[in-house]
């Protein structure tokens, strides 16, 4: 495994939304304990501009880009900081930039407005948060001054436990109460007994490990699943949702991503997302740090 040193990669193009997830990188490095890598990307997208720009243009865009993150990282007097400026396209330059410094986390802004019916998301934040090797946390307005109640809706798919051990590990740096929740449907008899097992058998095992926790099979009242989930999320205040981006396998909802993708789209709290890829890399994230040693998360065989 790699150096496990805590980084945070936050990438800012120095509007208002970026500055929001900056505020919330800066709140999970104290947090975490962690250090920020604050880059600018200026996007170069075919080999013509790449021509066409100067180096002498390249080195003043270098040089402004650089003097504003150094004056941004200078207002946090208790945050380690690295600066970068990059060039490239943007969703790989984070991408590349991430994985090249072993950091942990990935924070970024949904520039949507909560006044936009149809939202969809940005190419930029579809493909970080689908191809990330690492959790990602996109934020909205609502910038986090506390974690006292993190979301983590579960189901049958074969990712959820790996969803549970990387919520357990976050949790151990914010010691918030974990509210598991999964959504009945009616007429879906079988599926819903098998979920009523799943969630006895997880409260067994986090009994076990000792921590603060609720348990909540909800019925569906709503014409789709996310929509239960956001309203549970918002009666409880939460300040965190914690969800897998490839999990369907059921008829409702059936495009890859799509659950993820309306819980990013619709959620007022910062959603973390995590990737398959995240679960079996061998970063130094906290979603490969979880420590099993009486084997309570050994697979399931009832």
């Amino acid at each position: 495994m790699k150096d496990l040193s805590k980084n945070i990669v936050v990438p800012i193009n120095f509007s208002e939304d970026t500055n929001n997830s900056l505020e919330e990188a800066v709140f999970l490095a104290k947090k975490l304990d962690s250090k920020i890598h604050l880059i600018n990307i200026i996007e170069i997208t075919d080999w013509w501009n790449n021509l066409v720009l100067s180096k002498e243009v390249k080195s003043k865009l270098l040089s402004l880009s650089e003097e504003k993150l150094q004056n941004i990282a200078s207002q946090y007097h208790d945050i380690e900081f690295e600066t970068n400026v990059l060039f490239g396209r943007i969703h790989e330059q984070i991408l590349h930039y991430s994985e090249s410094v072993n950091a942990e986390l990935i924070v970024l802004c949904d520039k949507h407005r909560k006044d936009k019916e149809n939202k969809i998301l940005g190419s930029i934040v579809t493909h970080v948060i689908t191809e990330s090797k690492i959790p990602v946390i996109t934020i909205k307005n609502k910038i986090d001054s506390e974690i006292s109640n993190i979301i983590v809706p579960i189901d049958l798919s074969d990712d959820t436990d790996s969803q549970i051990k990387s919520a357990i590990a976050f949790n151990k740096d914010c010691d918030a109460t974990l509210h598991f929740v999964s959504v009945l449907f009616q007429s879906y008899r079988n599926r819903n007994r098998r979920i009523r097992l799943k969630a006895k058998h997880l409260e067994r095992k986090l009994n076990d490990l000792d921590i603060k926790f609720t348990m909540n099979l909800i019925k569906k009242s709503k014409a789709y699943a996310y929509k239960d989930i956001l309203e549970f999320s918002e009666k409880n205040n939460s300040d965190l949702i914690i969800i897998m981006t490839h999990k369907e396998k059921f008829s409702f909802d059936n495009y890859i991503g799509a659950f993820a993708h309306h819980i990013i789209n619709y959620s007022k709290a910062p959603i973390m997302t995590i990737t398959s890829q995240a679960v079996n890399s061998e970063s130094g994230s906290f979603v490969n740090r979880f420590i099993d040693p009486l084997g309570i998360f050994e697979e399931n065989k009832e």
